[in-house]
């Protein structure tokens, strides 16, 4: 053998473990991805809505504003409920519509949450009447705090 074909050979030879080398690191990462479980869903909390003695008669809209920091990045969410006194005490319904997530707002004279989007309609319960909405409207845990007798809702 010469020595220019044992030096293409050691290229030849290098190469093909570098590529080997490469498509394991691949392999190794993908089946890094699979193997780890993924993190942890946000924990559902109970957030502060108003004294329960202060809760109306009728509907009423209210926001709930929280702060979430990622890293450096910080954002606030809202979430528009709407707060009623039910037979049994308390039902606090989400104030977004199951068809293309507008704001429903309640309509006093017609006894109903009304859609200004495309018509819906949902009862005090939060049961479609009319229109597109494929669902009703989400309701939420709600429990008093008998340490502060607030109206607290589970996000």
């Amino acid at each position: 053998m010469t020595l220019e074909s044992e030096g293409r050979r050691s290229v030849l030879i290098r190469f093909v473990t570098g590529g080997l080398a490469l498509m394991a690191a691949g392999l190794a990462g993908l089946v890094g991805l699979v193997a780890v479980p993924p993190a942890p869903a946000a924990a559902r909390r109970w957030r502060r809505v108003m004294p329960a003695l202060e809760v109306p008669d009728n509907p009423t809209p209210v926001v709930l504003a929280e702060r979430h920091a990622d890293g450096w990045y910080q954002t606030r969410k809202q979430s528009a409920l709407f707060v009623d006194r039910d037979a049994d005490g308390y039902r606090v319904l989400s104030a977004t519509c199951s068809h293309l997530g507008c704001s429903v707002r309640w309509d006093p004279d017609a006894d109903h949450f009304r859609c200004p989007c495309h018509g819906g309609a949902y009862d005090r319960e939060g049961l479609v009447v009319a229109g597109p909405p494929p669902a009703p409207l989400t309701r939420l845990n709600v429990r008093v705090n008998p340490e502060t007798s607030d109206l607290e809702v589970e996000l």
